[in-house]
């Protein structure tokens, strides 16, 4: 990203009509050839961070190359920095003959010099016009240490992203460290946002004292106002020339929801890097939904380039409606033209007159397919074939103008009522409402008895007409015919332990078993006595189950037959655990089984329990016996996203919970006091959830109200990291409203979180 507009024409091809698009460096095939050619034929591997100095010359961070390339306004493309190797020698030598390692963004200031966040080497080099490298903050230790003192001589942790203001101060982003970090003329390095704790609070506060969460892409306005890309927030941020940070685009949830509204009320998806033009129109490279979008002056967010699905179609089109493939860095040429690092095309893709186009109006619907596909099938089986036609976008769509054609391979035939290769299905009669319906274009599709074993290609097309102005969709969807014998044996299973529990004495976890045919045959053995035994410290208690979690309905769970033993030490369970025999048993068996650390346990690891399952070799189990748990006073609350609603509106906002260390935390059930902001009241609707647990384990939360819902009492247990089903965070979702005499556009910081002897945390809402 530049410091300000070039003053040079970059490399775009003329000729072209506004918004249209084109490659300007790389031919999508990832690797490296050489120097000295027209850029659009050589080629790159990840291009990252592009940049365009006042000469209209664009350089490219050609991240798994190890090479930083220029491509001239004329197209050709040379290497000014990296031998390709990655790595680190010294400074004060020729660029093109030392070593970088992963350069991830380059900017350029108004004397012609280079900068490079070398993101392994965690340093931020410097090209001088003469080509010598030098090295301007990073002493190439990860981490962090301290501010005021030279930048050479301290720490960076990743720094990803680069820019220079238009007094020629550095500023980087440090991805690892939370942190965006400036280096003066003079050398010296301070903080200008993010506090190094990875996370979100709220806007509107000191940068300086916030958290980002891995901020990426930087760029200044004429004003000096900072731009952050912040990848998992899912926003982009504004830092004030006097410090202040608010949120102008994204709400903080991940995903994609429409175009036209205001930006900070939309999704985003892994924001990645930043620019911005002449007119503070605001450029934002959405990594995950294939995107590059504007933020207008006025907020106003539109997509300009990407149709946000994933791939490569071809050139010269208009940019708004082909695919990108996870966009990457931003930056703009003088004559408005935006160059794109299209990451996973292997490509830099320029667009004309960007700054000037007015973006397409969204459509009335915007909808999209989700594919059902089974990868294998077995002979005379039916299986589900098709897609489930969804709206992402903010108005309704009729039925009747959605069509979904499915054309069979032969040797694969329709279900009941269907006759032909060709099936059909039209929603006459059926409403999609925005961002929650479906339409259901999934077919029952079977491969007969005389079908020999294969891949067969079937094509699903989704066709759109009347008032749906929208392209249609075709699929290709391969499906592999098996006819596989059915295994009688529990021994042609592969059975191994998926998750080893680990708990502190008297806590209760769970560990999983996976049963898998490992060449996908069906095996059905019969009912099997299997016998388990608990690894040293640990006893079985309560219900053990089993799912399949791979099915085409979904997952297929129930409980199993068991009885416990020996206090506990020898747990039996007499099942089938049959796979592959239907589709309702597709892939492998999990078997999830309860068990608890004794009181009396030891911590340390034991290797010494055991399954048995019928004749089959016996396979090991272990377990961990952790430290005691702490108490809550061990435990870090984040308000994780701020609640926005108008006068008498309601709606939701996130706590996260963490414990220091990850260390396991298991302070019983405790009361936890909630004071609302000024404004608000709570509604009572509580629940939690353990998202990094697989599956998720989530509920509702015991909860009164008092003072007319001004407080939230919660009685639980904020249990963390003391087994597999708890893991990492805990987070509430918590009911709020706006109270109907709220002024609008106030915001208060005045609410509290206590969580027993925990010392309380601040909360924030805003009134719209």
């Amino acid at each position: 990203m530049t410091t300000a507009a070039s003053t040079g024409t970059g490399p775009q091809p003329a000729g072209l009509a506004e918004g249209a698009i084109a490659t300007v460096a790389g031919n999508g095939v990832a690797g490296y050839v050489s120097d000295g050619g027209p850029g659009a034929l050589t080629r790159l591997h990840n291009p990252e961070g592009v940049a365009v100095d006042k000469n209209g010359n664009l350089y490219i961070a050609d991240r798994n190359n190890h090479h930083v390339r220029k491509v001239t306004p004329n197209g050709i493309i040379t290497t000014v920095a990296g031998t390709g190797e990655a790595g680190y020698i010294s400074d004060g030598g020729p660029a093109v003959a030392t070593r970088l390692n992963q350069p991830v963004d380059v900017a350029i200031d108004g004397e012609g010099n280079l900068y490079i966040a070398d993101i392994y080497n965690n340093r931020v080099r410097k090209v001088s016009p003469s080509g010598i490298i030098t090295t301007v903050a990073g002493n190439g230790e990860a981490g962090y240490v301290s501010d005021g003192g030279p930048a050479i001589a301290t720490r960076l942790h990743h720094p990803h992203g680069v820019a220079l203001d238009r007094e020629g101060n550095l500023y980087i982003s440090e991805w690892s460290g939370h942190r965006v970090r400036k280096v003066n003329r003079s050398g010296i390095i301070t903080t200008v946002a993010g506090n190094g704790t990875a996370g979100y609070v709220s806007d509107g506060g000191p940068a300086i004292a916030t958290r980002l969460q891995h901020p990426d892409g930087l760029a200044f306005d004429r004003e000096g106002n900072l731009y952050i890309a912040e990848y998992s927030n899912h926003r982009v941020r504004k830092v004030t020339p006097n410090g202040i940070i608010t949120t102008v685009a994204g709400n903080g949830t991940a995903g994609f929801v429409s175009d036209g509204g205001p930006a900070i009320a939309t999704r985003l998806n892994g924001p990645r890097r930043v620019a911005v033009d002449e007119a503070g129109n605001l450029y934002v490279s959405d990594q995950e939904n294939h995107r590059v979008r504007r933020v207008s002056s006025d907020g106003t967010i539109t997509t300009v380039a990407g149709n946000g699905t994933a791939g490569y179609v071809d050139d010269g089109g208009p940019a708004a409606t082909t695919r990108i493939y996870q966009p990457q860095g931003v930056a703009l040429d003088r004559a408005g033209n935006l160059y794109i690092a299209d990451y996973s095309n292997h490509r830099v893709r320029g667009v004309t007159g960007v700054a000037q186009m007015t973006p397409p109006l969204p459509p009335a619907a915007d909808l999209y397919g989700e594919v059902v596909s089974p990868y294998r099938v077995q002979r005379g089986q039916e299986f589900d074939l098709g897609a489930r036609i969804r709206n992402r976008g903010p108005n309704p769509a009729n039925g009747q103008f959605v069509t979904v054609v499915l054309t069979l391979a032969d040797g694969l035939v329709g279900g009941p009522g269907t006759t032909g290769r060709r099936l059909t299905r039209t929603f006459t009669g059926q409403q999609l409402l925005p961002h929650q319906s479906i339409l259901d274009g999934v077919f029952r599709v079977s491969a007969p008895e005389s079908t020999p074993p294969g891949t067969y290609t079937c094509t699903l097309e989704i066709q759109y007409g009347g008032e749906l102005n929208l392209k249609d969709n075709t699929y290709t969807l391969p499906v592999t015919v098996v006819v596989p014998a059915t295994v009688a044996d529990e021994t042609a299973l592969t059975i191994y332990q998926d998750t080893v529990p680990e708990a502190a004495p008297g806590q209760r976890t769970s560990f999983n078993l996976r049963y898998v045919s490992p060449t996908g045959q069906p095996v059905n053995p019969g009912t099997v006595v299997q016998r388990f035994t608990a690894p040293t410290g640990f006893a079985f208690t309560g219900q053990p189950t089993y799912a399949y979690y791979e099915t085409i309905h979904g997952v297929v769970s129930g409980n199993l037959a068991h009885r416990v033993e020996d206090d506990g030490r020898t747990l039996v369970i007499t099942a089938n655990p049959h796979v592959n025999t239907t589709t309702s048993d597709a892939g492998s068996v999990i078997y999830t089984i309860p068990v608890q650390a004794r009181a009396d346990a030891l911590p340390g690891r034991y290797d010494n329990g055991s399954a048995s399952v019928g004749r089959h070799t016996p396979v090991q189990l272990s377990g961990q016996i952790t430290g005691t748990a702490q108490d809550e006073t061990a435990l870090r609350v984040v308000q994780e996203t701020v609640p926005a609603a108008a006068p008498g509106q309601s709606t939701t906002f996130n706590l996260e919970i963490r414990s220091l260390g990850n260390q396991p935390v298991n302070p019983g059930t405790i009361e936890q006091h909630f004071t609302a902001p000024t404004g608000f009241a709570f509604t009572g609707g509580a629940s939690y959830g353990y998202y990094f647990a697989q599956p998720y384990v989530t509920g509702n939360l015991d909860t009164r109200l008092e003072d007319g819902g001004k407080t939230l009492v919660i009685r639980s247990n904020p249990h963390l990291n003391t087994g597999t089903t708890d893991r990492t965070a805990l987070i509430y979702t918590l009911g709020i409203r706006a109270l109907p005499d709220a002024r609008p556009g106030t915001q208060s910081d005045d609410g509290q979180a206590a969580l027993g002897r925990l010392a309380p945390a601040a909360l924030t809402a805003r009134v719209l």
